[in-house]
């Protein structure tokens, strides 16, 4: 397959070198970054999941290959952008390739609604990716699972997203598809953007780790957000997840802490999170103005608020 991929951020480039061992990879940037971007070769130290576990730590070099100006056809374009970046990437793509096809790699908390006044209901999926990670320099220090998550909100987007799994399956990622992908993206969602408004407060995920009553606030303001995504028809029983935040703070709090301080993939996967810092905030605040609209409790998405 011809994939475009939006950007070279730590998505872009994970999936653009787990692709393009398959499949022709290019790089969509703005002009300015084109001279920089094209050609440029860059270190990367990847916890490859799709491995063998002793063969999982690796190290290489990508190329990207880019362009700024769409002028020929593919097969799939995908968007690993901020969730408010989407609608400004998306109407710039469509004026240069209008009958494309998309995997907008993004989370979501509104919807299709704005989607669908750009793009015909067969023209995209959605999904989120499987890994994470963060540049050091000239080196990409991240992960890539062997998994990731896929679905279609549209009986129409089906063929698409039969297209978007064999291709994911030839590189050796096998897509998860839940039966309601939006629902999923939510749940996803409520799992990040209080955290990451706790993260704000330090920019630093061990000084965010120490401040313990800070995480429980963070964890408190899940379980409302949780109860808000319930209001919106999601079915919880689901999500395992939610159960286990359900658990009291004292258990579940050494755990949380254990696992980013010593699973290596987690410490990966997660510095991700303080590269998107604003669209966790963003969203947060989406959240919030929902749940006072509906009128659920939100005693400590209140409290976060205070870190805005």
């Amino acid at each position: 397959m011809k994939i475009l991929i939006v950007g070279t951020g730590v998505i872009g480039t994970l999936y653009g070198h787990a692709l393009s061992k398959y499949h022709e990879v290019i790089h969509f940037v703005r002009e300015d970054k084109l001279k920089i971007m094209n050609e440029r070769n860059i270190l990367y130290d990847i916890i490859d999941e799709r491995e063998k576990e002793e063969n999982m730590y690796t190290t290489g070099e990508y190329t990207y290959k880019c362009i700024s100006r769409v002028d020929c056809d593919y097969d799939l374009i995908i968007v690993p952008v901020n969730t408010y970046q989407l609608k400004n990437i998306l109407e710039t793509l469509i004026k240069q390739t209008p009958n494309a096809n998309y995997l907008l790699f993004t989370l979501n908390w509104s919807g299709t609604d704005k989607i669908d006044k750009l793009l015909k209901k067969e023209q995209y999926i959605m999904g989120y990716a499987g890994g994470g990670g963060t540049f050091k320099g000239n080196l990409l220090w991240g992960n890539v699972g062997n998994d990731v998550m896929l679905g279609a909100v549209y009986e129409e987007q089906k063929p698409l997203l039969d297209n978007a799994i064999e291709m994911f399956k030839t590189c050796g990622i096998i897509p998860e598809i839940p039966s309601n992908v939006l629902h999923w993206l939510w749940i996803h969602n409520v799992g990040a953007s209080p955290i990451g408004v706790g993260l704000s407060k330090y920019n630093d995920i061990i000084r965010y780790l120490e401040d313990e009553e800070l995480v429980e606030t963070c964890f408190k303001a899940m379980n409302e957000c949780y109860n808000l995504c319930e209001k919106r028809g999601v079915d919880l029983s689901q999500y395992p997840e939610v159960e286990m935040f359900k658990m009291s703070f004292s258990n579940l709090y050494p755990m949380f802490k254990k696992n980013f301080e010593e699973n290596s993939i987690m410490q990966r996967y997660t510095a991700h999170a303080l590269l998107a810092i604003d669209e966790m905030n963003d969203n947060f605040k989406q959240m919030f103005e929902l749940g006072k609209e509906i009128g659920i409790d939100m005693t400590n998405m209140k409290e976060l608020m205070k870190l805005l």
